[in-house]
């Protein structure tokens, strides 16, 4: 999932920086690890395009559908966290 947000984010270092984590075979990662205009950008990947994206690649796999609207209703709890504060 990393490597498709990577290859669907603008920034190009925002980019370069998430197929070097993807080469590290790292499992997951912080978006504090990232300034706010490119979370914001991952965010905002998760939110519009993860879904439809795992939909295609693993038809009929509800776990893993599952698992990634459970993220996409995560992102979107934060970003209204974020316009309340």
């Amino acid at each position: 999932m990393v490597e498709f947000i990577a290859g669907e984010v603008a920034d190009d270092e925002l980019s370069e920086q998430l197929h070097h984590f993807t080469e590290g075979g790292y499992s997951y990662f912080s978006l504090g690890m990232y300034t706010s205009e490119q979370a914001e950008e991952i965010m905002a990947v998760v939110r519009e395009s993860l879904l439809p994206a795992v939909a295609e690649w693993y038809p009929g796999d509800d776990e893993a559908y599952d698992f990634v609207t459970e993220l996409v209703d995560l992102v979107k709890q934060a970003q209204e966290l974020e316009l309340i504060n």
